[in-house]
């Protein structure tokens, strides 16, 4: 993967400063309920956790696990239930067509 490795940093500023636009990427992708949504490059889980209040069920991965342990925490009781988080990277994933209804990505890459 090239590019900054976010678990060096202090992203959990940056990321609350992108919560609007995180909004605005759930609100676009309109996921519904009963529908299977992914979260490419889920980082501390903010698109993660506002499509959890949609859709049925959201698979959510990130290659830097120390995100991913955060997002894991950051989560309501009732997104717990909905969500699947992994580490893994987005380049070496292996997704079966058809596997989910919604796809999404804030900023990964």
């Amino acid at each position: 993967m090239n590019g900054p490795d976010w678990g060096l940093g202090h992203y959990e500023h940056t990321a609350a400063q992108l919560l609007p636009a995180a909004r605005v990427v759930v609100e676009r992708a309109a996921p519904q309920p009963g529908e299977r949504v992914v979260d490419v490059g889920c980082g501390t889980g903010r698109l993660t956790s506002l499509a959890a209040v949609h859709a049925a069920t959201v698979y959510a991965f990130d290659p830097d696990g120390d995100s991913v342990a955060q997002a894991e925490t950051s989560l309501s009781e009732e997104a717990r239930k909905k969500v699947r988080f992994a580490v893994h990277d987005a380049e070496a994933l292996d997704v079966p067509r058809r596997r989910f209804d919604v796809a999404l990505c804030g900023w990964s890459l």
